[in-house]
């Protein structure tokens, strides 16, 4: 009988286990495939950018000009090690160049000079390489929401994070927030895993992902005031464990993995950044005062949101509903419904919120976004994409949620069919959520909610438009005879543009006046090509009204909205 017991057993494990290595497979596809394909496919604007600081950081290591691996505040080394990986791998004997620290002008001449097809190649390279650590850190994160929250919950919220379609278009380029979100995203749940077990690997995992998630952008550095929070919530919670909770014995118990905390994330920090080898003073330095001095500054030129036009573009504290505001909008139906079903679920104590360490852990998430949200609320600078580390708590939560429903559901028969029924209906609900998304391939970043209209709704609302369409506006006017001795004009010009014109590509920017220089040769040139943020935001309105003048010749509509016009000038 005990030999038949333990059979069972061991082919229950047996069992559990092949659906848990299923599980993980499943959630690895849906977060590969949906990112993999078409890398080449459009450039967002500041993708020029950071190839060019990558260009940079490349030169400078094989130079051993190792304080020049500081090329902006963000700081972004992540991205450019991802960068100077590519520029190896497509083209390494750009560091034979002698061009030294270049600007991307200068780079584009270069590359116009000698391999125009070569920036997107290094790009696509560039941006395989960064989803590559992305998908290592999402399958990390995944298995530490498993020990937290069990199979069911990691699988329905990991594979709503997986086609959250804001945070699909923002991991799938050369940028900074996708990385940044997913490494704080797995510092914070390695934590929690190490406050529930107390195992110090976990400590040092989320210490190693919170010192990536510092070298890739400046406001990850926020996770040391959450950490230190939750170790003192923890300390609260475990008051009654011991007889003098606050003796100073105990509080270490909870100090001293702080210190190890900050003392792992400093060192990669510092190992994976040749700049703070040789100037770590001025590099740290440089990277708190000239991100605050880039959080005050405000935006360069007028901005649309919520329907108005800012024409100063300082968005300012008075927006202090902006970060919420944004997040409805690239939210998901199925992600908002989940987020309320949470509420639900949280006050009624159901499964898997009924466990006192799992609903703490969930106020700590929903903590997390809060506070990271009214955080960056403070800077006068805004974008939607510089609050993406709250959406993946949120959509954690949100998929808590919805498995508190199915339990909940399954909880009320015994009937197999409505408990098949009940699957169903959740397959269905993440099958939606998967279509709203692969809807809007490979132009991710144009999804909007449909609760609140959708794409056509939110160009009366938000800023719209990061370089989308531009591929395509080069692709039509490629097709016309003598396209590679074509002159034209276009907005985002670098990068979107010029990466996929087989001309001369021009910047279309909001300093071009009637009667200058600039203004006669756009006058005299080939095309233009306006971007839906110029007429938006009316600029440069000395172009706009000499092109009232003019038809369109052709019209880039991508998801129900023009995004790109394209006026033949001679």
């Amino acid at each position: 009988m005990k030999t038949d017991l333990s059979q069972s057993r061991a082919k229950r494990d047996n069992l559990n286990k092949i659906i848990q290595v299923l599980c993980f497979v499943v959630v690895a596809l849906a977060y590969i495939l949906v990112r993999a394909v078409k890398l080449d496919q459009f450039v967002v604007q500041d993708e020029n950018q950071w190839l060019t600081r990558s260009a940079n950081f490349y030169t400078a290591i094989f130079a051993g000009d190792f304080a020049s691996t500081y090329q902006k505040e963000h700081p972004g080394v992540t991205i450019m090690w991802a960068g100077a990986a590519a520029f190896l791998r497509e083209y390494p004997g750009y560091r034979l160049s002698d061009l030294g620290q270049v600007d991307s002008a200068q780079l584009s001449q270069y590359f116009a000079k000698f391999d125009k097809s070569a920036p997107l190649k290094i790009l696509q390279t560039g941006r395989f390489f960064v989803l590559l650590g992305s998908t290592f850190a999402f399958l990390l994160a995944y298995l530490y929401a498993q020990r937290l929250f069990g199979l069911l919950p990691a699988i329905i919220a990991f594979f709503l994070i997986a086609f959250d379609p804001f945070y699909v278009a923002l991991t799938r380029i050369l940028h900074l927030d996708g990385l940044m979100s997913t490494l704080f995203f797995l510092s914070l749940l390695a934590y929690f895993s190490f406050l529930k077990d107390r195992k110090i690997l976990d400590l040092a995992v989320s210490g190693v992902a919170a010192g990536l998630c510092w070298l890739t952008k400046s406001p990850g550095f926020f996770l040391g005031v959450l950490i230190v929070l939750f170790a003192l919530v923890s300390l609260w919670q475990n008051r009654n464990a011991v007889q003098n909770w606050l003796s100073a014995r105990n509080a270490w118990r909870y100090i001293y993995p702080i210190l190890i905390w900050g003392a792992i994330a400093g060192m990669v920090f510092v190992v994976l950044w040749p700049a703070m080898w040789v100037a770590p003073v001025d590099t740290l330095k440089n990277v708190i005062l000239h991100a605050q001095e880039y959080a005050e500054a405000g935006h360069d030129s007028a901005v649309f949101f919520n329907g108005n036009l800012i024409e100063d573009g300082n968005l300012g504290w008075n927006y202090f509903y902006f970060y919420p505001y944004t997040f409805l909008w690239r939210s998901t139906p199925v992600a908002l419904a989940g987020l309320l079903i949470f509420v639900w679920g949280y006050v009624k104590r159901k499964k898997p919120l009924d466990d006192g360490q799992r609903r703490w852990i969930a106020v700590g998430l929903a903590l997390s976004a809060g506070l990271f949200m009214f955080f960056m609320t403070f800077g006068l600078k805004k974008f939607d994409r510089y609050v993406l580390p709250a959406y993946l708590p949120l959509d954690l939560l949100a998929g808590l949620g919805w498995a508190a429903l199915v339990y909940w559901l399954l909880e009320q028969t015994s009937n197999r069919v409505l408990r098949v029924v009940v699957y169903l209906g959740l397959a269905a609900v993440l099958a939606f959520q998967a279509f709203l998304t692969i809807k809007v391939y490979p132009y991710y970043i144009d999804y909007y909610n449909p609760l609140l209209g959708g794409p056509r709704q939110a160009l009366k609302t938000m800023q719209v438009g990061w370089g989308e369409g531009l591929d395509q506006a080069a692709a039509y006017l490629n097709d016309k005879p003598g396209a590679a001795k074509m002159n034209v004009y276009s907005w985002y010009s670098r990068g979107s543009f010029s990466y996929f014109f087989d001309g001369t590509a021009r910047e279309l920017g909001s300093d071009i006046v009637e009667g200058d220089d600039s203004w006669n040769r756009l006058i005299n040139s080939d095309y233009a090509v306006i971007y839906v943020s110029q007429w938006q935001r009316n600029v440069p309105v000395d172009v706009l009204n000499y092109l009232k003048n003019f038809t369109p010749e052709h019209t880039i509509s991508l998801n129900g909205i023009d995004y790109a016009r394209i006026y033949k000038l001679k």
